[in-house]
């Protein structure tokens, strides 16, 4: 909600000051004029008269001066009050926003000490991606039939709204199975909305719990320990719940940690890029390779991207991370043409806070220049979410169209993560179709088999290489080499390996890998996939 502009009450004050300078004014220009009548001489009944009714007059003035700057006062400590309390409420969905709910929470908490008390963190899972396939407007809808549901259900306690799909609530309970129960059919409710049936879409309601210590209230860090409870849920499309304990606890330590030591491992080059081949399904030859990031740290060993680019997402040091790793692919790419390599593609990830910046583009061009790095050998990877998790995709695709314009390649990775919309897959500037791993989880079942060949044919109608990710049975490359997939990535041909073990795959020839003979993998009695 807007901040409400206050001059606009405020313009009445001068208006009112004027008006109570004329009459004191008028009221002093009366006194001087019985003083002139009384002064000196005796006056007649006439002036008597006169006099009594100017008096009487000026009286009347004081009086409704008096009566209007009370009124006005009143007004304007009725107005103030209104308008602290709109400033303190989501008006759209009817609940207090983030701030609001803090300051009731804690009075509650004060007024209420001999009660217990937790705090619930509920979001929608992947909702901004709901947002950019329903549109903005069913959204809100979704939303505001969520405030009504926590309207009719929390008459007696506190509940709230942050940014997003974010709602916060206060719950007073006996036991924690009591608690778990409350807590589940609020998220039962949610669920049940029959606009989720409208859009055809199953919800997956997350939440974040935190018990409060009544000894030592502090509601906002009880929604911090909340969020990151919810944060520590599997991303999964079901609706589930977390409960803050010492092992969040101590992730939230680690966090500090890794926090207090990146600006320093990316200045001690603690930070190193490694290298996982995508291999050619019809040659089985090494094609391209994806950048990947791990962070040797001094005292934690060496630690997996999942363990701390969550964390730069959150912070912005992502861009930073990026970056180096961009830089650090041009200096090797440069490096192996020098060496007279048999040099492939290699694929960098960047995340969707560099699209905040407009010299994004130019950045990494001007870097790409500096080393020399022929057009196509280098392969931006934007995932799924960067598209359908903002408003603005004509932005979105700009920024890949100036990419493509300076001689990168697009692709688009984790495509079927979340809520794809193949409406706007035909609009995008890709090069690339790049496959969750999602799809290989239950390749075996015919069903899951249909899905996957539809999308390769879709892909390859559009003109788009499609790679697979995350492939690690003879299957999976069986199957996706059948239905026309070009590449595929995973453990099954190697893991991600440092750039010595890479350079060994690439310096006498692109190593060629095995690939298994190919037989039918679809149940006998099915109708071959074509």
């Amino acid at each position: 909600m807007n901040k409400i502009n206050n001059d606009k009450i405020l313009k009445f004050t001068p208006l009112i000051k004027r008006f109570i300078a004329i009459v004191l004014i008028g009221t002093l220009i009366i006194v001087f004029s019985i003083i002139r009548i009384i002064g000196g001489r005796e006056i007649t009944y006439s002036e008597w008269m006169l006099t009594l009714f100017n008096f009487i007059f000026i009286a009347m003035i004081i009086g409704i001066c008096f009566f209007i700057i009370k009124v006005y006062r009143s007004f304007k400590k009725n107005i103030y009050s209104k308008l602290k309390d709109l400033e303190q409420s989501d008006i759209l969905y009817n609940v207090r926003n983030k701030f609001k709910f803090i300051v009731d929470a804690e009075e509650h908490i004060n007024n209420n000490i001999e009660k217990r008390y937790a705090l619930a963190h509920y979001d929608i899972n992947k909702f901004s991606i709901i947002n950019n396939s329903v549109g903005y407007k069913i959204g809100d809808e979704i939303l505001m039939q969520i405030g009504m549901i926590l309207n009719d259900n929390f008459v007696n306690e506190v509940f709230g709204k942050a940014e997003g799909d974010n709602f916060f609530v206060l719950f007073e309970y006996s036991e924690q199975d009591e608690l778990v129960s409350r807590i589940k059919n609020i998220t039962e409710k949610i669920e049940g909305l029959d606009i989720w049936n409208e859009v055809n879409i199953k919800p997956a309601i997350m939440a974040g719990i935190c018990f409060i210590d009544n000894e030592n209230v502090d509601v906002r860090s009880a929604i911090d320990k909340a969020i990151f409870a919810k944060g520590d849920l599997k991303s999964e499309y079901k609706s589930s719940y977390a409960i803050y304990n010492d092992s969040i606890g101590n992730n939230l330590i680690e966090v500090k940690k890794l926090e207090d030591g990146m600006y320093g491992a990316l200045e001690r080059n603690e930070f190193e890029v490694y290298m996982q081949p995508k291999v050619d399904l019809k040659t089985g030859e090494i094609s391209g390779a994806e950048a990947l990031v791990r962070w040797n740290h001094p005292e934690l060993g060496l630690l997996n991207p999942i363990r701390f680019i969550p964390i730069f997402e959150k912070n912005g040091f992502i861009t930073k991370l990026d970056k180096f790793v961009f830089e650090q692919v041009c200096l090797y790419l440069r490096s192996w043409l020098n060496l007279g390599y048999h040099v492939v593609p290699v694929s960098v990830n960047v995340s969707r806070i560099h699209f905040l910046n407009a010299n994004f583009v130019h950045d990494y061009n001007k870097i790409k220049e500096n080393y020399n790095i022929p057009d196509n050998l280098i392969e931006i990877e934007i995932t799924e979410s960067v598209v359908f998790s903002n408003e603005k995709e004509d932005e979105i695709f700009t920024v890949m169209r100036k990419f493509r314009n300076d001689g990168f390649d697009i692709s688009m990775d984790d495509f079927g993560s979340g809520y794809s919309c193949l409406g706007l897959l035909k609009d995008m500037p890709i090069d690339t179709l790049k496959l969750d791993k999602i799809f290989l989880e239950h390749i075996e079942d015919y069903s899951s088999q249909i899905i996957v060949n539809n999308i390769v044919n879709m892909a390859k109608n559009l003109n788009l290489n499609v790679i697979s990710e995350g492939v690690e049975t003879d299957m999976q490359v069986d199957f996706l080499r059948d239905i026309g997939c070009d590449m595929a990535q995973g453990f099954i041909f190697e893991k991600p390996i440092p750039i010595s073990e890479f350079n060994a795959l690439i310096c006498n020839g692109r190593k060629k890998y095995k690939l298994p003979a190919s037989e039918c993998v679809y149940r006998k009695g099915d109708t071959p996939l074509t």
